[in-house]
């Protein structure tokens, strides 16, 4: 019984800690993080502060935490699919793919992200110091950095042009973010990754 209860606990804990950062998803994707109050978490949580505090030291704490654990699987699948063994267009065009899955799930979220990153969250300023604004800005450059990796090895076998692999990394990441925060990507998100991909290696001239 003893050892029963105790994987219960475990269990109701997880739980708990898992019912927060789900309120706390909401709350963020609704208000952005400045304007997001740890009480309106707990209210919808419907848990205790003491419970809140117990997991998570501050708000800014909570809002990381809630970025790495929903970003985790991205960045695995990402991180996997750079060294696979697959021709280097395939690997980028389901990065573009994964890319618009991902950011279509989490576009509200990750828009308040990347408006804090860059100092234009909700009060028209970043609510993070630049420690806190250069630690979310490197999970940007690391996803950037895997489809850099694939475009180096594009280049590398002949299947891409000799360009700033960078530059290109940059430029092909905005554009299938800006697409998904436009709402120009609907429902058939394959679909919508082959256009960019298509678009991406061939262009649009005749």
């Amino acid at each position: 019984m003893i050892q029963s209860r105790g994987k219960e606990t475990i269990v109701d804990s997880r739980n708990k800690r898992q019912q927060i950062l789900e309120a706390a998803y909401v709350v963020f994707s609704r208000k952005g993080f400045h304007r997001a109050t740890v009480d309106e978490i707990i209210a919808l949580a419907d848990t205790g502060k003491g419970t809140v505090y117990n997991y998570f030291v501050n708000k800014e704490q909570l809002f990381y935490t809630l970025i790495k654990e929903r970003s985790a699987p991205f960045e695995q699948s990402l991180s996997e699919l750079a060294v696979a063994e697959l021709p280097p267009l395939v690997k980028i065009r389901t990065m573009i793919k994964l890319f618009l899955q991902f950011y279509t799930a989490n576009a509200d979220l990750w828009r308040v992200l990347m408006h804090e990153v860059r100092g234009l969250g909700s009060e028209g300023y970043s609510a993070f110091n630049q420690e806190q604004r250069d630690k979310y800005g490197q999970w940007f450059l690391d996803t950037i950095g895997s489809l850099e990796t694939v475009i180096h090895e594009g280049i590398q076998q002949g299947a891409l042009k000799e360009c700033d692999a960078k530059k290109v990394a940059f430029a092909l990441f905005s554009v299938a973010v800006t697409m998904v925060f436009q709402k120009f990507v609907g429902d058939d998100i394959e679909t919508s990754a082959n256009n960019i991909a298509d678009i991406f290696f061939y262009g649009v001239a005749q």
